[in-house]
């Protein structure tokens, strides 16, 4: 488990990779073990509102940027809330099913290669995707009970939700076009096959 997904955020698990591998140079890949323990009891001196520990914290990733990633990801914590949402509170398993099945999204659509960007646009492909199910097992939960106003609302949300998913679709078919030259591009999304042409 890697320190964004763990109860001590500041934790790394035994053994556990740097995440982005692949867009990692071989010098930041092999950063000391020192001083990666030494970046975890900085981090949690400033969680506690330490500020001289934030010069050394900023010295350690002035010289190792890939390292926070390790311990803070956006796009992670966007990700986790959603599924929070999505299950009940002790349902750990069904948690974990939709964390891995995230990941093999994100595989799929972003390919072997590519640049940083497509890797950003893929991730907001997922999580907007992830967003449109949410919303949509809400209103279907709570259909029967819902006045015409408030299924107004919740259809409205959900519309707005699946709007922001078929623009991250479009942004990152345009930006694999002006980076590959192509007309068609194809993306896999959860098994269905979408083909955008410009």
């Amino acid at each position: 488990m890697s320190p964004k997904n763990s109860v001590d955020k500041w934790q790394l698990a035994e053994g556990s990779p740097t995440p982005h591998l692949a867009n990692t140079s071989k010098k930041e890949i092999e950063v000391p073990g020192k001083t990666v323990e030494k970046l975890q009891d900085l981090l949690r001196l400033a969680e506690k509102g330490k500020e001289n520990a934030v010069p050394e914290i900023r010295q350690i990733l002035n010289e190792h940027p890939n390292l926070a990633w390790d311990f803070v990801d956006l796009a992670k914590v966007a990700e986790d809330a959603l599924i929070e949402d999505m299950t009940r509170e002790q349902d750990l398993a069904t948690r974990e099913l939709i964390r891995c099945q995230l990941e093999a999204m994100k595989k799929e659509i972003v390919g072997n290669e590519h640049s940083p960007l497509e890797r950003l646009l893929s991730e907001r492909v997922v999580v907007t995707w992830l967003e449109v199910q949410l919303f949509e097992a809400l209103y279907v939960r709570n259909m029967r009970n819902l006045s015409i106003r408030q299924a107004d609302y919740h259809q409205k949300r959900l519309d707005r939700a699946h709007g922001r998913h078929l623009s991250a679709i479009r942004a990152l078919a345009q930006i694999r076009k002006l980076l590959k030259g192509t007309t068609i591009t194809q993306i896999n999304i959860a098994d269905k096959q979408i083909n955008t042409t410009g």
